[in-house]
């Protein structure tokens, strides 16, 4: 993880229990989860058919350990209160509000078990809210290049040890390698408006097809 997304975290780091919406961009998501997936030794993404292993690789994730459940259908709080039981760290994508009863449960699981939480949706009991609110990509000439890097802002606001005045950094989500980065001045970026459908997710990962040879995970694929 880069210093800078760090410095958004109480203590730099996700805590044990806590639940972390970082709203659609999922560059942001993967770069928070990798660190924590690591030292935690497991992950699980569950209603996100999007995310591809080549995404999840690139971003630090050990596919290894990771587990997918791309549609889990209507009683979803009940399937990730169930692999809260097992696994540290978890990656939700945009499956709605959980009903009052069944998120007050999932809650208590999370902070019995210790289990981390990311959602690409809003959460109303989210100890930290982060989202991408300004991005650049680097790399496309006059109109033409491969999009190599995106220099974004990311800001944060929180509650209980995450509360306080709105924080704000910059940095490279992906960088040149793929990876988040800590943020360099580098000129001849290209605007690219946050959040965009389709827009390329990390470092050279557009969504399309997968490449041959490669399992298919969300449609993912290397371009250029």
């Amino acid at each position: 993880m880069a210093s800078e997304l760090g410095s958004l975290l109480p203590d730099g780091r996700l805590r044990p229990g806590s639940t972390v919406s970082v709203g659609r961009d999922l560059p942001l998501l993967l770069a928070l989860a990798a660190p924590a997936a690591a030292e935690a030794g497991a992950w699980a993404v569950v209603g996100l058919p999007q995310l591809g292993v080549l995404a999840a690789e690139s971003m630090g994730l050990s596919v290894g350990t990771g587990l997918w459940v791309d549609r889990p259908g209507k009683r979803w709080p009940e399937v990730v209160a169930t692999l809260a039981e097992a696994v540290p760290v978890l990656l939700l994508g945009p499956l709605g509000p959980a009903p009052g009863r069944q998120a007050r449960r999932l809650s208590a699981v999370l902070r019995r078990t210790g289990a981390i939480l990311l959602t690409t949706g809003s959460w109303e009991g989210a100890e930290l809210r982060m989202a991408v609110t300004a991005s650049r990509w680097e790399g496309v000439g006059a109109g033409h290049g491969l999009l190599r890097a995106r220099r974004v802002r990311v800001s944060a606001t929180g509650r209980g040890a995450a509360g306080g005045a709105p924080r704000t950094v910059q940095l490279w989500l992906p960088g040149p390698d793929g990876r988040a980065r800590p943020f360099e001045d580098t000129p001849d970026a290209t605007d690219t408006p946050a959040d965009v459908p389709g827009a390329v997710s990390s470092g050279g990962v557009r969504s399309g097809a997968a490449p041959a040879g490669e399992a298919r995970r969300g449609g993912l694929h290397v371009v250029g």
